[in-house]
């Protein structure tokens, strides 16, 4: 399938995730010095709890939980 003219990508340099105590997880598009260059250096998670970029998730662990998650559904 082909995109049409009307269709919109967005190209995303990096992606940074942000985790709240509460368990949710907040995803920025872009590079962290985009956000401060924005002026950006706080967002609101759905509980109304403040994150900032102190919040961000491990990649490596992420993804290594990940994997535990899927390891664990076979036993």
């Amino acid at each position: 399938m082909r995109p049409s003219e009307t269709d919109s990508f967005i190209v995303c340099s990096e992606e940074i995730t942000l985790e709240c105590h509460c368990g949710e997880r907040l995803v920025l598009l872009g590079f962290e010095s985009d956000w401060h260059s924005e002026g950006r250096t706080t967002f609101e998670c759905e509980c109304g709890e403040e994150l900032t970029l102190a919040d961000r998730v491990d990649a490596d662990a992420f993804d290594f939980n990940g994997l535990l998650r899927r390891f664990r559904t076979f036993d």
